[in-house]
């Protein structure tokens, strides 16, 4: 018998989702819920030879058909939505449907390299949840706060007191969500062991830490060049014959990027070998955001290493 790797993209909307396999070319479309991902694992389940599933992100609507799957033990890669979307241009691909889409993200996965998803704890799942809950109520309070402070000084009263009734509210919803993700960290003692090793560092407390392993469970399982752009800190090259560009960060993962940002500012004040860092930076001419980001470069990539440590501990143990 040949063997034939096959793959299988998956184009996920609110009530359903179409398939694509290659190098068959069968499609399919299931109903995206409970009896529909059901149907498609009894349908997956049967399939010989298939080296990845591939989705992307669509807003969570993703979220059970990529969970049914792991569960199930079946290699998932998610891939960047916009690096699928030029990678349709580039194979002159203009058209735009739902099975049109799921043949994409098949041929993408069988031409380009990707990352297989890693199977998520429990715990893992709701701090997930909890740290983009965290998000939008910040996003919300900064809306509020902009609004209480653009209200002129003959605004009625009535509308100053909407406001600080809506931004009590949603201070408290904040403090309840950090009580959670203290709770969800106790609740799991692999996740708690996690936090700690990322506080270890000066300048992550307990919210850098959730952030941090809600967004990056990659950490600890790459080298420091990958994780680096995988985070959005490593400087990219902009060269072209004699012309030697100027050295930018771009793309990578900005909630994960924000959070290391806040970080770095406590840790120049308070590590000295990182204060020293910045200083030495500063003194040969670096801009102030150029020495920080050199600064979150640098956390990022001690933070992986103890990780990987941490995860080679366990696995001995």
């Amino acid at each position: 018998m040949t063997y034939i790797s096959r793959f299988v993209g998956i184009d996920i909307s609110k009530s359903s989702f179409d398939i694509c396999i290659l190098p068959d070319g069968q499609s399919a479309n299931f109903a995206n819920t409970a009896v529909g991902i059901t149907q498609f694992m009894t349908f997956a389940a049967s399939l010989e030879g298939v080296e990845r599933f591939l989705v992307e992100p669509t807003g969570g609507y993703e979220r059970l058909v990529v969970n049914a799957l792991l569960s199930a033990r079946m290699p998932v890669a998610r891939v960047n939505a916009r690096q699928v979307r030029q990678f349709a241009s580039a194979c002159g691909q203009l058209s735009k449907t739902d099975r049109i889409d799921a043949f994409i993200l098949a041929d993408y996965g069988r031409r380009m390299e990707t990352r297989l998803l890693l199977p998520a704890s429990a715990a893992q799942t709701v701090l997930v949840d909890l740290v983009a809950r965290y998000r939008q109520l910040s996003h919300m309070i900064v809306q509020e706060k902009n609004r209480r402070e653009k209200l002129s000084r003959q605004a009625g009263g009535r509308t100053r007191a909407w406001i600080e009734e809506t931004l009590a509210f949603l201070l408290d919803q904040r403090q309840s969500v950090v009580d959670e993700m203290t709770a969800c960290l106790k609740s799991d003692k692999q996740l708690s062991n996690k936090a700690g090793v990322l506080m270890s560092l000066k300048g992550i407390g307990l919210r850098t830490a959730c952030f941090i392993l809600a967004g990056l469970p990659e950490l600890g399982l790459m080298d420091k060049g990958q994780i680096a752009k995988l985070v959005g800190v490593a400087p990219l090259n902009r060269d072209s014959g004699l012309m030697r560009g100027k050295r930018m960060i771009a793309g990578g993962r900005k909630p994960v990027r924000d959070a290391l940002y806040i970080a770095a500012l406590p840790t120049i004040r308070f590590d000295p070998d990182m204060k020293a860092l910045f200083e030495r930076l500063k003194s040969k001419g670096k801009p102030g955001k150029v020495a920080l980001v050199a600064i979150m470069r640098k956390m990022i990539i001690i933070l992986n290493a103890r990780m990987r440590d941490h995860r080679a501990t366990v696995l001995d143990a």
